[in-house]
């Protein structure tokens, strides 16, 4: 994880904190509530890291859950939650995907999201997994998820 990259909360993120739904852990919760959108990932760990356990890890869950955006990950402005990338790093990228995944996918997503952190860390080969994840999904799960699922992922990935 990049420590200089702004911290922001996605539209779940902030639904999350207005409605207390998604069901965060007090931890988590506190961590989203810090997030303001100009702070970076050091700034949050050396401010907030003597008060609360690994601020680290509590940022790396709320972004894989897709509450968060790291490293220049923006919110996009549709209404599907999409998370659109703007010269994010690979992990970021990765986290992007892996958010994307479960939300699209669910239940189904244990085996996309496996082939997601074993990716290798270079957009083409990003773009290759996604391409499979793409196949698997559409031969195991729904035509229909596969094709929301490589929308959103190639939306990510443009901004590589």
């Amino acid at each position: 994880m990049d420590r200089s990259a702004i911290v922001a909360k996605t539209r779940k993120g902030e639904e999350a904190i207005q409605n207390r739904s998604h069901g965060l852990d007090r931890n988590l919760r506190y961590v989203l509530i810090l997030i303001d959108g100009k702070t970076s990932v050091q700034q949050l760990v050396e401010e907030k890291g003597a008060v609360l356990p690994d601020v680290g890890a509590s940022l790396r869950a709320l972004a894989e859950q897709g509450f968060i955006t790291i490293g220049g990950v923006g919110a996009d402005s549709g209404d599907d939650g999409c998370i659109v990338a703007a010269g994010q790093d690979i992990p970021a990228t990765k986290a992007a995907l892996i958010a994307i995944a479960r939300e699209v996918l669910g239940a189904d997503a244990d085996k996309i999201i496996g082939k997601l952190e074993a990716a290798p860390d270079s957009r083409e080969g990003l773009q290759e997994v996604v391409n499979s994840c793409k196949k698997v999904v559409r031969l195991l799960i729904d035509e229909k998820k596969a094709e929301a699922l490589m929308a959103r992922c190639s939306t990510i990935l443009q901004g590589l």
